[in-house]
């Protein structure tokens, strides 16, 4: 009878993925490498000639898997995995897959074929077909760890920003400055990290008593045009809102275009707080009240985290890692 992998694996006492690892020349925390050698020397398991070929030629590369190369938050996370996944000699294949599904599919499966070590992806939009591939990495003991959000049904190391809370403190900074009327501008919601925002300012309204009227939610993709009418809509007819709290960067720019348009002053007319602080914003006037996210923390828990895995160290997996984020308080928010 052939002695698998998952044999070796159940006679050492760990993962399928660490016996897997140790096949392919990784190194094994010490007590995990006595574990398995001691299980194949038991039972005479012998590699085969795929896996002796894979620990011949590791790609020493990680894939990082991006939603948009054009949002600067992804960007801005995936230079700084390059700089510290340099520091273990490891380099970075990048692809965007433009929140399609289906290129997304096509990415994931380009990405396995080249051997990578591990895989960093940016969900969103994600189907059930995703999924599958994804488990396909676990089951070849190739590390996944995902960045901004956890998937139901597949079990791996996440990322996250809370972002529900960053919302909350954010709508509670506008109450605590005497707003009331308190309009939204988000992202689609079916997306988990918008509608997580989406719920954080319902959560700020509910704890303070403070009704929510579902016409001053903006929830659009932001194209330059559509920025402008979907916030025009919020001051068509009285009353109108005192504050604005817009979820991320281009929402935040759009806002700031369609009040311009609107000859509405910032906070004189609308106070303003916005999401992610990127050099851009800096040139806008007055300078903005911003919830910035842990940029620096984000990549460095997720290449720490993946170099771990690679290396074969499962003892807490999965393991979520959430971050909060900060205020930056300036000058876009008028005390009523």
């Amino acid at each position: 009878m052939t002695v698998t992998i998952r044999d070796v694996a159940e006679r050492a006492g760990v993962a399928v993925g660490t016996v897997s690892r140790y096949l392919n020349g990784y190194q094994l925390r010490e007590k995990n490498r006595v574990k398995v050698e001691q299980a194949i020397q038991e039972l005479g398991f012998k590699e085969n000639v795929i896996a002796k070929s894979l620990k011949r030629n590791r790609s020493m590369t990680i894939a990082v898997v991006i939603p948009n190369y054009l949002t600067l938050f992804f960007m801005a996370v995936t230079k700084m995995l390059e700089q510290i996944l340099e520091g273990y000699s490891y380099s970075l294949l990048l692809c965007d897959f433009d929140h399609d599904p289906t290129i997304l599919q096509d990415k994931l499966r380009f990405v396995k074929d080249r051997f990578v070590d591990g895989l960093i992806l940016f969900p969103s939009n994600i189907a059930e077909k995703n999924l599958v591939m994804l488990q396909e990495f676990l089951n070849d003991a190739i590390p996944v760890v995902l960045i901004e959000q956890p998937l139901p049904g597949i079990e791996t190391d996440v990322i996250m920003v809370d972002n529900a809370h960053a919302s909350f403190r954010a709508v509670e900074q506008l109450i605590l400055h005497n707003h009331r009327r308190i309009a939204l501008v988000n992202g689609k919601e079916e997306v988990y990290v918008f509608g997580e925002r989406l719920r954080g300012y319902r959560e700020a309204m509910r704890t303070y008593n403070l009704p929510v009227d579902e016409g001053w939610i903006v929830s659009e993709w932001f194209s330059e045009a559509g920025e402008y009418t979907a916030i025009k809509s919020l001051f068509t007819s009285p009353p109108h809102p005192t504050a604005i709290y817009a979820t991320h960067l281009h929402a935040t720019i759009g806002t700031v275009m369609a009040l311009h348009k609107l000859h509405l002053r910032i906070p004189e007319d609308v106070s303003l707080i916005g999401f992610d602080s990127f050099d851009m914003l800096d040139a806008i006037e007055p300078p903005l009240t911003l919830v910035e996210q842990p940029i620096e923390q984000i990549a460095t828990d997720a290449a720490t985290l993946i170099i771990r895995r690679i290396r074969g160290d499962d003892d807490d997996f999965p393991h979520t890692i959430t971050l909060n984020t900060t205020m930056l308080m300036r000058d876009s928010v008028l005390t009523l």
